[in-house]
This record gives structure tokens, sequence and C-alpha cells, in this order.
């Protein structure tokens, strides 16, 4: 025998608890709709069944049991638009700053799908990042999904500021979801965006620690919808969410309350698919050649990069790349391990001279790692390792990389030519080269022979270190 509920167009409040409410179910109503109760609340449809969940979007305490609710649109939306521009914005795109009146854009879903198959393009355009190790090893591409993995304080954050200031500062779009981070953390990132100019093409979604669960759960979608806006009408953009971790444990905390069967670590079953239907949004058209790429952070508490959250994260993304806070205690900053970190796109990218170049950096690096650890025992050195202990120091102090350094990918390429032509590496002033190297790269380097003979002339140039 089946039970038939009977469904209306209003419908009352049975139950509540916290932030979740049990109502009848409304006539034609579907999963992610908006509901509104009398007081002007907000309500997001999450589950039907004999009742109706409603998980409430607004911070009320007039939706109690007999309270009567309509619904609202089909699904929960946000107004998108070049006035958001500038503007940090609550999960619903609504302005945080008092100051700021909030401005109708157009409606789009938050729950938006995917490009089809069809719609997209190879991805094969570089996403410069300004930071000389990431753009040389692990080179991320335009339209791509990378994660940004690594411990608490191990540099991802810095990372994602220096990419986002350097795009920003290019004419893309910024899409900045922070997601249950402290309130100074926001305001510093305000800060170093509006210093350097950045904020003007950026926005920023914040889902602070405060926030109601539900909010902060929308808010890395929210960010998503607001880039595609953009990407639709004719813009690249360049979405990060700081960090998905956080979102990780806010969606397990949610499903937990709403009495959802737990899976593994306590996460529920479709985990996987909360986060890889978000990724999935990102891409290149075919049609406009525009693109929208993913930098998705992630923590990784001890450096374990082996747990649940980290190994769905790497499945559903073209690549990581990997903070180390063992690295870090080296000297060495940006504390990237290189052993761990990969761009499965980002090679095709490169031009084969360049491929080249990065691919010699690489196997320097290995030999320096081999060699560091035998002269720790002070074993005595072949001349070969000797030389690749020296060149992998001066590799590493290229890379090393204050936050507010930027360089181009043509110094970036000076620099490193001018290291190999050396021949005697200990007299380079890789110091006074990194000082230098944006007033000499200013006019258009087109060939091989061009680099080369400007890394010849900065070789006559340098002031040999004593």
């Amino acid at each position: 025998m089946t039970t038939t509920t009977k469904t209306q167009s209003v419908s009352k409040v049975l139950s509540r608890q916290g932030f979740v409410v049990e109502a009848n179910p409304i006539e034609g109503i579907h999963l992610r709709a908006t509901v509104e109760f009398e007081d002007g609340t907000i309500g997001l449809v999450w589950a039907i069944e004999d009742t109706m969940r409603v998980l409430l979007l607004n911070d009320s305490e007039k939706a109690t049991v007999g309270s009567k609710l309509k619904p609202l649109h089909r699904q929960v939306a946000i107004d998108c638009g070049e006035h958001l521009l500038g503007q940090t914005v609550d999960s619903l795109a609504r302005p945080l700053d008092a100051k700021t009146k909030a401005t109708a854009g157009q409606a789009l879903p938050v729950f938006n799908l995917a490009p089809s198959f069809y719609e997209r393009a190879v991805v094969d355009a570089q996403l410069e990042t300004s930071v000389s190790l990431v753009d040389t090893l692990f080179p991320i591409v335009k339209g791509q999904r990378i994660a940004v993995l690594g411990d608490a304080k191990s540099g991802k954050t810095t990372f994602l500021s220096q990419a986002a200031i350097h795009q920003a500062q290019n004419d893309c779009i910024i899409i900045y979801v922070v997601i249950a981070k402290a309130k100074h953390s926001v305001e510093k990132l305000k800060y170093r965006l509006y210093q350097s100019g950045a904020l003007k093409n950026t926005v920023i979604v914040v889902a602070d620690s405060f926030d109601a669960l539900p909010l902060s759960f929308l808010a890395p979608y929210t960010g998503c919808t607001i880039g595609e806006w953009f990407w639709h009408t004719g813009r690249d953009v360049v979405v990060i969410y700081d960090d998905l971790s956080n979102h990780a444990k806010i969606y397990r905390e949610l499903s937990l309350l709403l009495r959802t069967n737990p899976g593994r670590e306590g996460y529920p079953g479709n985990m996987f698919y909360t986060h890889s239907s978000l990724l999935e949004r990102a891409g290149k058209f075919k049609k406009s050649g525009f693109s929208q790429t993913v930098l998705a952070a992630g923590t990784t508490p001890n450096g374990d990069i082996t747990g649940y959250f980290p190994t769905n994260l790497i499945s559903m993304t073209d690549g990581q790349i990997v903070f180390d806070l063992e690295t870090m205690r080296k000297g060495i900053k940006p504390a990237v391990n290189i052993g761990l970190s990969v761009s499965r796109v980002g090679g095709r990218s490169q031009e084969p001279e360049i491929q080249e170049l990065s691919a010699r950096v690489m196997e320097v690096l290995a030999g320096y790692r081999q060699a560091s650890s035998f002269a720790r025992f002070g074993s005595q050195l072949s001349e070969v390792a000797a030389k690749q202990l020296k060149l992998g120091a001066k590799l590493y102090e290229l890379f090393a990389q204050a936050p507010d350094q930027a360089f181009s990918l043509a110094e970036q390429r000076v620099m490193l030519e001018t290291i190999f032509l050396t021949n005697d590496i200990d007299s380079l002033n890789v110091g006074w080269l990194k000082s230098v190297i944006h007033d000499v790269v200013k006019y258009d380097l087109k060939t091989t022979s061009d680099y080369k003979a400007l890394a010849k002339e900065l070789i006559k140039s340098n002031p040999v270190v004593k």
C-alpha cells in the first residue's frame, strides 16, 4: 500500500531544530528551490520525503512552528554582473560593506551544470602566476583545475594571493572564495589586493567561521556562478577556493545534523560528487576561447596527502602543487615539495625550449637533493656531485621569492639561462640578477638566441660574489 502525501501551494512549519525546518511538502516544489517565510526569511529546500526539509539562509527567530512559507524561486539564484567587481560579498552575493548598496544584475542559478563536452576546447595556454618555481616546473594552464595542498601555515594562501594579484593586474577576473577563515585573514587579503591595484578586477566571496552552515556550504558554488557570468560574457576568469577542506568539514557537519548516513571518516556518501561537480565547471570554450581556471586549496594535516579528502581532491583535478612544512624549515620559500607536485596538462602550454629547460632544472634539483644528503655525513663528493650541489643551491636561491616579488615568464627564462650559461657558478650573484631583471627584460625576446644573448650580457655585467 502506497501512502500519498497531500501537497499544497502554501505550507506550514511542523518543527524546527536550529537552522533545519520541517514543513509540509509544497505542490510542484523542487530540490534546491528557495522558499520564503512570513517574515521574509529565505530557505533552501534540501530534501523532500514525507515532509520537506528546509535550511534557513537567514538568522531568524520568527520561523517557528505554525508559521507559513511559500515558494520563491525554482532554484537558489544570485544576481551577477559588473557591479560585483571590487566588492566583498556573502554566499548570496549580497555586499558585506555597509556603504555599498545591493545592485540588481542577471539572476543565475547557483547549482549550475558544467559545460558539455562539445562546448569545450583543449586547454593549452599557460596561466602565469609570477612565482618562478611553479611557472617553470609545474605550469598551470588556463582552464585547468589544480589542487593546492599543504599543511596549515605552509604558504598556500600566499601563493594563491600572488597568482591572483598577477592575473588581476593582467586584466583577468579573479573570484576569491574564502571559506571558514578568520575575519582578520579576509581583511589582510583585501588589503593586499587593494595595495596592488588588483581589487578592481576581483570579487571576494566570504563565508566566515561565524556564518550559518547552509550559507558556508553555498559559498564555493556562488563564487563559481559569479565567475561563470564573466566567463560567458567574454573574460578569462580564475576562481580560487580557500579552502575546500573547510568546505568538506562544513558539509560533513551539515549532513550529520540532517541525519544523513555517514560514509568514510564521517563524510556523506556523495562527498566526491559534491566537489567534482563544482570543479567540472572549469574549462575553456571552443567558440570564444575564454577560460575559467580553478585553484582549489586543501589542508593536509601533518603533510599527509594520502588522507580521504586530499586523495579525493587529487583524483578530480589535473595536478597538484604540494606545500611542505619540512621544505619551509629548510629555508626554501615558496615551500613547494618538488617530488609530490605535478601539473598533468601543464607541459602542453610550454614551448619545446622551455620544456627542455624545465627538465634540466628538475634533473639538477634531484641531483642537488641526493648530493646534499651525502654532504651531511661529510662524504667526499665527486666533481659532478659538487657541481650539482653548487648549481642546485643557486637555483633554489633564484626560486626563493618574497610575496611581493613577481617575475614574468620571459624574466624567469632569462634568469635560468643566465645560471646555466655561467661557467664559474660560485661567482654568480643571484640577488643582483633578480634585482635588475625587470629593467633588463623590456624588449621583445623571440628566439632562443635572443634569450641566450641577453643572458651572456648579464654574465658579463655580473658583480662577482666574493
